[in-house]
């Protein structure tokens, strides 16, 4: 049950004499949450909002710049009786107004005054876009008299002729790609070299141009249902943002508030996410019907890729602040939503926890009270992982690079004090100061310690269990390179990778065609015969021709054994024993083979290794826990842990790793060397751990192996000390 506001406030007579009024510029649209009348107010000078219930705007009414505030407080308790505002709230209610420069008094000395609350708020503004690293906002220009002439061109995106030729694009992407044969493995597979270094200029243009698209489609929605509401839907900025450096679009079609229809609301949240969806679906298209390996082939995958599974990821995730957030704001009809989750979760602390009686609850509704207590546990959890995730992948990405090293501690600086000194010094000056806790500031500074030691213990001093992580390749004590002897197409091919199938040594693992030997061998065959018998002939005759034509006869045969071995050569066969290892040769089912090509591997796999190389500062971890047991898994298979031991430990300082997939190249974690020719060769020195499964598992040679060491436990705190240790000074063997 919510408290009840008390009626008188001490600060009343602060306000009880003036006499202000709404600005000029002030638009006002009335809308329905959850079954209550509210009135929405714009200044369309300054984009500013404000909500008001109807006791509110029926006091606000009342001000028009000749009444005090203290007679239209009057005028409303005697016309609305107990749903009158009370004094706190019109206190309240006018700071809200003011600070958003909503309000002025009609004399000249308020100018100055309105003035400054400008400048105040516009501070605010860019001190917020400034503190906000990861995503600072940079305004470029006013976007809005373009969206008012161009909107007859594309304003039929977002109606019935758009919503057909949407759901048309859709249908024909998804046929296309349940129908693209070999190339559908390449979905998953290719999704793997999307963060490789060659293909970072192709993604970045990708992002650029899906969120040019998105943001595109807000500004397109929202002019439209603004201007068929009667609301306008202006659009008055368009900027970049830098996401994580990379700059990137945006507009701001906060006009949509105005729109009276929740559903219109959230057709505009989503349109956004309509727009790259059938941008993906045309990217898919393309990508279908081009040629592999050309740059346009593989701009569309990156820009199919951003345009719906990063989209869904980000754009559709409710407990981020972006679309999926607002759109699940206006479906709730709970404007503000993470704010007031978060103040309600602070009436609960101030009211039960810190005595404050008077404390008011920001919920409206018991329904409404379950929705921000759901959405603010789960809003936490899922911004804390992604922002961890942001700052994990920025902090893994600069520390290759120590010329960036006072970057990336400017970031972790300006990361601690938005996300964890401010708002520790904001709750510190409210249990210092505020004046509610006159009487129990003992209790909440009492009640705040007990649960900063509570946090402090859990994360600095209970110790939690600590692993390592080194990524490793499989071999195997015995294997053979297979190779194509002869060039020809291929025709048959033994199944390969099949675990529990073995081959015999000699047996045929690969058939290849080649017309061209097979004509050569016909027509050296058909010379042989015919030289033969004009030997005969001149054996009679003419020795000296006879001796000729015998001199013939004998390259002839030699070419006829060369062209008979190479057809042999044709069917490549086992050079020992073992499991058959090969790419999917289903994908190359008729193409050409080129003599010397390796098309696979046999190996003996019952006694796999998995060579595993570490860093310095990472292999001095493992070595000095003593830890010999680890577990192994493949990556991306959820099958169960495969146990290992550490068999051996080459010493440091080698550079060339077991397999060019743990290059960076291949989606690896080892930074090539600038100077080698190959891959394989390392830029930083390291340790090689030597795996081997106790398990009887059969591993293939060439996968890779994600292998977890359990360490000593050690708390979260000097988990986190030690990482920024290790990033400061790489390669110290900390």
């Amino acid at each position: 049950m919510a408290v009840p506001h008390p009626t008188f406030h001490e600060s009343w007579h602060r306000v009880a004499d003036l006499k202000p009024r709404l600005r000029a510029s002030i638009h006002i649209s009335r809308q329905y949450f959850r079954g209550r009348l509210w009135h929405v107010i714009q200044d369309q000078a300054n984009n500013a909002f404000a909500r008001l219930n109807t006791s509110g705007y029926a006091f606000v009414g009342l001000l028009d710049g000749s009444r005090r505030v203290r007679a239209a407080w009057d005028i409303c308790n005697a016309k609305l009786g107990d749903d009158a505002p009370t004094q706190g709230e019109v206190i309240e209610l006018l700071g809200q107004l003011a600070s958003n420069n909503l309000l002025e008094a009609g004399t000249t000395p308020d100018a100055q005054a309105m003035f400054d609350r400008f400048k105040r708020r516009r501070r605010r503004d860019l001190q917020g876009r400034l503190m906000n690293l990861l995503f600072p906002r940079i305004p470029l220009f006013d976007p809005d008299a373009i969206l008012e002439r161009g909107l007859f061109l594309v304003g039929w995106i977002f109606g019935w002729p758009g919503l057909i030729l949407w759901m048309v694009l859709i249908g024909a992407a998804v046929y296309t790609l349940l129908n693209a044969g070999p190339m559908a493995g390449k979905l998953i597979t290719d999704s793997s070299g999307l963060l490789r270094p060659d293909n970072w200029l192709l993604l970045l243009l990708a992002f650029i141009v899906d969120k040019t698209v998105h943001e595109s489609g807000h500004a397109i929605a929202c002019k439209k249902f603004g201007k068929r509401c009667g609301t306008g839907g202006e659009v008055h900025v368009i900027g970049l943002m830098l996401l994580v450096f990379t700059p990137v679009p945006y507009v701001d079609a906060s006009s949509a508030w105005l729109l009276p229809d929740k559903w219109r609301r959230a057709i505009v949240g989503a349109a956004g996410m309509w727009m790259e969806f059938a941008l993906a679906a045309a990217a898919a298209i393309i990508w279908r019907f081009s040629d592999p390996g050309s740059t346009v082939h593989d701009f569309c995958y990156n820009l199919m890729f951003i345009a719906s599974v990063a989209t869904v990821f980000f754009n559709g995730n409710p407990f981020l602040r972006y679309d999926g957030y607002y759109i699940l704001a206006d479906l709730l009809e709970i404007p503000n939503l993470l704010g007031r989750a978060i103040q309600y979760a602070t009436y609960l602390a101030r009211r039960y926890a810190f005595g404050v009686k008077q404390a008011i609850n920001p919920s409206e509704t018991p329904g409404q009270r379950r929705w921000l207590l759901i959405y603010l546990a789960l809003s936490g959890v899922v911004r804390v992982l992604v922002c961890t995730g942001i700052i994990l992948f920025l902090v893994a990405y600069l520390r290759r690079y120590p010329q960036l090293t006072l970057l990336l501690l400017t970031m972790a600086t300006i990361a601690a004090a938005t996300w964890l000194l401010a708002p520790l010094g904001r709750a510190a000056w409210y249990l210092l100061s505020n004046p509610e806790l006159t009487h129990r500031r003992g209790r909440a500074i009492g009640i705040s310690l007990a649960v900063a030691a509570c946090i402090v213990a859990a994360v600095g001093i209970l110790p939690l269990p600590h692993h390592s992580r080194v990524v490793g390749v499989v071999r195997t004590r015995r294997q053979r390179g297979v190779y194509a002897q002869s060039s020809g197409f291929l025709t048959w091919h033994v199944p390969s990778n099949k675990l529990n199938q073995t081959v015999q040594a000699g047996s045929a693992l690969v058939r290849l065609s080649n017309p061209v030997l097979q004509t050569g061998l016909t027509q050296a065959q058909t010379r042989l015969a015919a030289i033969r018998i004009k030997r005969r002939k001149a054996l009679a005759s003419n020795p000296a021709l006879a001796q000729i034509l015998a001199r013939q006869i004998a390259a002839l045969r030699t070419e006829v054994r060369r062209l008979q071995t190479r057809i042999g050569n044709l069917t490549v066969r086992s050079p020992v024993g073992g499991v058959w290892i090969s790419d999917d040769l289903r994908l190359r089912q008729g193409g050409y083979v080129q003599r010397g090509e390796r098309i696979g591997t046999v190996a003996d796999i019952a006694h796999p290794l998995v060579y595993a190389p570490a860093s310095q500062g990472k292999a001095g971890r493992i070595i000095r826990s003593g830890s010999r047991k680890i577990q192994m898994r493949l990556p991306g298979e959820p099958s169960p842990a495969i146990t290992a031991a550490i068999a051996e430990v080459y010493p440091g300082g080698g550079n060339q790793l077991p397999s060019a997939a743990l290059s960076y190249l291949a989606g690896g974690t080892f930074a090539p060397s600038l100077r080698a020719k190959t891959p394989e060769q390392s830029a930083q020195p390291f340790f090689m751990l030597v795996l081997q499964p106790e398990d009887k598992t059969r591993l293939l040679p060439g996968q890779r192996i994600v292998a977890r060491v359990r360490l000593p436990n050690q708390s979260l705190l000097m988990d986190i000390v030690n990482d920024l240790r290790r990033t400061l000074q790489p390669g110290t063997g900390l």
